[in-house]
């Protein structure tokens, strides 16, 4: 029995023993510590001299990228390793219909499934943007990029090499770097913005190939969280018509650099080159514009969503025994004022199955919980989003030499992870 032998049913018998494997399964994963690594043979710092040390250990290895992250394994270059590995997983998702996609990223990596591009038409495109540069966005706001890219480079999301190496790089693809203002809500609801930096892999050279129109889209698993919000809603207004004067609570818990935790292929990293301050970047982590990104991140993240709303669904789940430490931090349910009334709700077109235990969602890198104010509902939906994402996660460790932050962005933890009847969600703010 597996997780998903007992979401889609298992036997009145076989029940209660896959309920309790299934848990075993999490507490084993969550006490494990992480493993012994080897240090990483290249330096991750933004430098000509290490630019050229890398070099020098591609060119001993005939450029096989694969074969370096191979024989360092494991270590912080491993493909997966800001995950748990995915021997350890498979009694957790091994039934799970995204597993063996997971499994593949986990081994070796996300990799674009691109159609085949000439040896000339790439060797012309390479040209052309070597020459061309980056867009002007990214050129008006240098200080801004130089930022970002050495922080990139420092926490070993981008290998530098000087760029005299290019050609000798095979299937090698480069992409101009752009910059977007991005508006963002603080902790108060208030508007910010701030810059982000894009890998413009679709903007194509000469050969009208860029790697993101050689994307074959039917070999990309289907995009779930674009209706997050709707089901989001959906799910409140469906508690609300069977529990009109009931508290309805919304949290959330975000994934710190989300894109940056998955690793690509050697192949794909290759075809996920820039250029910036004189030095070449091979984009080892998901990129800001790379078409199959989010289709691929979403394997990862509708993983660890599935184990959360799995574990809500567990009544054999000790919440007050098994779950993250990380919860104690969290102040208590902020509610309306009493004398505010509840709206009522007209029945739904759609039909929601009736569940009061809660349950979590994803959009990207946002967990978002939700959950009616019944028995100790709540305190199980604020249990079970860190747990899932921990039990996913490698554990920070003292060997990581390359700096690593906790998964969980502790920067939105206090204002986000606090369960509220009025949650900013998607940008939109939610009154339940």
């Amino acid at each position: 029995m597996t997780l998903w032998h007992y979401l889609e049913g298992a036997t009145l018998v076989g029940a209660k023993q896959s309920k309790l494997r299934f848990i075993e399964a999490i507490r084993s994963l969550f006490e494990t510590p992480s493993p012994a690594l080897n240090p990483p043979l290249f330096i991750f710092n933004l430098s000509k001299e290490a630019a050229d040390y890398n070099a020098a250990i591609l060119t001993a290895n005939n450029f096989d990228l694969d074969k370096i992250i191979t024989k360092q394994h494991p270590s912080q270059l491993s493909y997966g390793s800001e995950f748990r590995q995915a021997h350890q997983l498979q009694d957790l998702l091994g039934a799970h219909p995204l597993w063996p996609r997971l499994k593949e990223i986990l081994e070796h990596g996300a990799t674009f499934p691109l159609e085949e591009i000439s040896d000339v038409d790439q060797a012309t495109d390479l040209n052309f943007h070597s020459r061309r540069g980056n867009h002007k966005s990214a050129i008006d706001h240098h200080q801004i990029f130089l930022e970002i890219i050495k922080e990139d480079v420092e926490r070993g999301f981008a290998l530098p090499l000087p760029t005299s190496i290019l050609h000798s790089i095979p299937q090698a693809s480069l992409a101009p770097l752009g910059c977007v203002k991005q508006a963002a809500l603080d902790s108060l609801g208030n508007r910010t913005f701030k810059h982000r930096m894009t890998h413009d892999q679709s903007f194509p050279g000469p050969s009208n190939l860029s790697v993101n129109l050689r994307v074959q889209q039917d070999k990309l698993p289907s995009i779930m969280y674009s209706f997050a919000l709707l089901r989001s809603v959906h799910y409140i207004l469906s508690i609300r018509h069977r529990h009109p004067k009931v508290k309805i609570y919304i949290c959330k818990f975000d994934i710190d650099a989300a894109y940056r935790r998955c690793s690509f292929s050697s192949k794909t990293a290759f075809e996920s080159m820039t250029i910036f301050a004189g030095l070449l970047l091979v984009a080892l982590r998901m990129t800001f514009g790379g078409a199959p990104c989010p289709s691929m991140w979403g394997v990862i993240s509708e993983s660890i969503t599935d184990i959360g709303n799995a574990l809500l669904q567990n009544d054999m789940w000790l919440h007050d025994e098994l779950y993250d430490p990380i919860f104690d931090q969290l102040d208590s349910p902020f509610d309306l004022h009493s004398s505010i009334p509840f709206h009522q709700t007209r029945e739904l077109s759609v039909c929601i199955p009736p569940n009061d235990k809660g349950k979590v969602d994803i959009y990207i890198d946002d967990s978002i919980g939700i959950v009616p104010d019944i028995d100790e509902a709540p305190k199980r939906l604020v249990r079970a989003i860190p747990l899932a994402i921990r039990t996913m996660a490698r554990p920070i460790s003292v060997q990581d030499i390359i700096p690593r932050k906790d998964i969980i962005s502790l920067k939105k933890l206090h204002e986000e992870g606090r369960l509220s009847e009025v949650k900013t969600v998607l940008g939109w703010v939610i009154n339940t």
